[in-house]
């Protein structure tokens, strides 16, 4: 059976609707099962009850309320203060303990286009999106979790369709109001490259894909912005191709990846059929191919301890709908923490993928430590 998740609550669903998701997503996580809703709850929610619950909370803590100032950016629009020169990253911080929110912090996050230069594995990537969330545009910021979240690929697919297609930027906000500002910094690289193609987030002659992602995206990363190392602050996850590279990376480096987030992704790194994926993606190396699954990425690092994986795909995708469960269950058998939902009503398309990423980024909030457990 399911692992079925505790969050998010109604205070999440309340956020997320009022951030534009719909009440598609609340309804579906009513019925889902995902933290026991009820459709009171989705009515409270929407009614305004998820700020009082993040202003209520505020109120409470004992600690003194700093006041916000805003801060000079850097040519890059990063604000200079999320610079991470001069700190030493800790490995990850329970922020939803120890983090007062200043007075008169942002009510929004910043979304910015950043060219994240492939250094070590010479990949032709477009630019990328990166999400900075309000506590990461204050004076004296946190080091925050990372969220590295990657598009389907179809053609003229890429980074741009998370926040078109997959609205990260209202789904963040939604999460950032009600824990006081926190939510995790995005980043959505280019996996595919220029012509949208499918290099399958791996590395041959179609382009080294998984270096990009495991090497250059993440020393970019730490070295522009404050952020936790440890794994368990890291998650990587997507949409259709996109959640299909989430399992093969949050499998195959979970030293990197301690957490992820699959919708509606394939079985495994595919060009359509068997014949061209192992002669154009893996150069004619059948083993290659074969190790690269995510089945045998999941049997070879096995056990994960750590790992929080969320699975989910829309009620009548008839395309990769029977692959989510056997994925989940390959996952769960490997040790991982999973859990899993299928979106009521909907196909293999970006409003699954909006509603269902920002379930999985609800249910990671708790996880990786920037609301109370059990939230």
């Amino acid at each position: 059976m399911a692992r079925t998740p505790t969050t998010p609550r109604a205070r999440r669903g309340g956020a997320l609707l009022a951030g534009g998701l719909g009440i598609g997503l609340v309804v579906g996580l009513a019925v889902g099962g995902l933290g026991g809703w009820s459709a009171s709850h989705a009515v409270a929610a929407s009614g305004g009850q998820a700020a009082a619950t993040s202003t209520a909370r505020a109120q409470a803590s004992p600690r003194p309320v700093p006041t916000y100032t805003p801060v000079p950016t850097s040519s890059l629009g990063i604000p200079a203060t999320e610079s991470p020169a001069g700190s030493t990253a800790p490995g990850s911080v329970d922020l939803a303990t120890t983090w007062t929110a200043p007075a008169g912090m942002p009510t929004a996050g910043r979304l910015l286009h950043e060219t994240i230069p492939a250094t070590t594995s010479h990949f032709v990537a477009r630019q990328a999106l990166v999400y900075l969330p309000p506590a990461a545009l204050t004076a004296d910021p946190p080091h925050l979790p990372v969220d590295v979240l990657l598009s389907g690929q179809s053609r003229g697919a890429g980074p741009n369709d998370v926040q078109s297609g997959g609205q990260i930027e209202q789904t963040m906000n939604a999460l950032a109001t009600v824990d006081r500002g926190l939510a995790p910094i995005v980043v959505v690289p280019d996996q595919l490259g220029p012509q949208s193609a499918n290099p399958m987030c791996v590395d041959g002659k179609l382009g080294n894909s998984r270096t990009y992602l495991t090497k250059d995206v993440p020393a970019w990363i730490t070295s522009h912005l404050k952020v936790q190392t440890a794994a368990s602050a890291w998650t990587i996850g997507g949409f259709s191709q996109g959640g299909t590279c989430a399992v093969q990376l949050g499998a195959g480096d979970p030293s990197r990846f301690g957490n992820l987030i699959d919708v509606s992704g394939e079985n495994g790194p595919t060009l359509g059929n068997t014949a061209k994926t192992i002669a154009d993606g893996f150069a004619g190396s059948r083993a290659a191919w074969l190790a690269a699954q995510p089945e045998a990425l999941l049997r070879a690092n096995a056990p994960y301890r750590d790992t929080n994986a969320f699975f989910a795909v829309g009620q009548l995708d008839t395309t990769y709908g029977s692959v989510m469960p056997v994925q989940a269950a390959r996952a769960r058998a490997a040790g991982m923490h999973v859990a899993t939902w299928v979106v009521p009503g909907d196909k293999h398309n970006w409003t699954t993928a909006r509603a269902a990423l920002a379930a999985g980024l609800a249910w990671m909030q708790s996880r990786i430590g920037l609301a109370p457990a059990g939230d």
